[in-house]
């Protein structure tokens, strides 16, 4: 796996998915890290999105520019990288997705899609992960541009999130 991809990956498996629907522990990782929060309003505005309870960290990496982020409005944990190979990404969050199915929980796709974009083809995934028959569980997301140039090149995310 490329370098970045691999970062980015572990990067979620170390700090979002240990950590899934507890901003406060995502926050007291970030802080014994020691990471600088990102100020910048138009990168805050990406990385955190709408809503208030949200913050993003740079994550310093000598193989690239990553960040973490807890989401505004669902106070979800994202990483980010400005650049990673898409279908390394892709691939690594699919076999994330393949290692949680087991007996009595439900794995469903909510959304596939490849879209346009000024960085070429961007290509969304949206997994619903709850136990059967339970009203709420998890969103996991992963968003991966085609090619490197817009203000990130690939997106994982895990939010908590109803089942419909």
């Amino acid at each position: 796996m490329e370098p970045a991809a691999s970062f980015l990956v572990k990067l979620f498996m170390d700090v979002c998915i240990p950590n899934m629907g507890h901003p406060e522990k995502v926050r007291a990782w970030a802080d014994q890290q020691h990471l600088q929060a990102v100020t910048n309003p138009t990168a805050l505005g990406l990385f955190v999105g709408p809503g208030s309870g949200g913050i993003a960290w740079a994550v310093p990496s000598p193989i690239g520019n990553f960040a973490l982020s807890i989401r505004g409005r669902t106070e979800g944990c994202a990483v980010w990288a400005r650049t990673a190979n898409p279908l390394d990404v892709e691939m690594a969050f699919k076999r994330i997705l393949e290692g949680v199915k087991r007996p009595g929980l439900e794995v469903r796709t909510d959304k596939d899609n490849v879209d346009p974009s000024p960085a070429g083809q961007v290509r969304s995934i949206v997994y619903n992960v709850r136990p059967v028959a339970a009203p709420t569980g998890y969103e996991f997301i992963m968003i991966a541009a085609e090619n490197p140039g817009a203000a990130f090149q690939a997106s994982m995310q895990v939010h908590p999130a109803r089942a419909d």
